[in-house]
């Protein structure tokens, strides 16, 4: 089982596309496109290589923010911890006259169980990562046209 510490690159694509704020994101990924290999006769093939840093998007220099940077096209996203995630969720959430409070739990079963993020009697999800329960949520939440925290 793989460990995550931060949203991939694609969950966070998806947390931007639902206008969660890159400045709320504690980590951020920066990838480069470098030569790799290549001989005398043929030139070096681009490769694309990512890192994650333990840093904050919002404290980066403003040009490092930007999509494209300098001539080797590197590139900047934001990462959210789960941490970070949580913070952004609101405590209760009020549907349809019904009010709840969310909960985030991981759930043992016969076929494997899972992470669960609910708010009981309104909506729930079970996924494999804590991560993805946590992205479900706040993809429903945007959806629905409720507001997270703002840090």
């Amino acid at each position: 089982m793989t460990t995550n510490i931060a949203t991939t690159r694609e969950q966070s694509a998806r947390l931007l596309q639902c206008g969660v704020d890159p400045e709320t994101a504690d980590m951020h990924w920066h990838g480069a496109i470098v030569p790799r290999g290549g001989s005398l006769t043929s030139p070096p093939e681009p490769s694309e290589e990512w890192a994650l840093f333990n840093c904050p998007y919002g404290f980066m220099p403003e040009e490092m923010q930007k999509d494209k940077l300098m001539e080797d096209y590197n590139e900047i996203i934001p990462a959210w911890s789960l941490s970070a995630l949580l913070n952004l969720m609101p405590r209760k959430v009020t549907h349809k006259g019904r009010t709840n409070i969310f909960g985030l739990y991981h759930e043992e079963e016969k076929d494997g169980g899972g992470w669960n993020y609910s708010c009981p009697g309104i909506v729930y999800f079970t996924e494999d990562t804590p991560f993805e329960a946590v992205i479900k949520m706040i993809e429903w939440l945007t959806a629905n046209n409720y507001k997270l925290n703002e840090l």
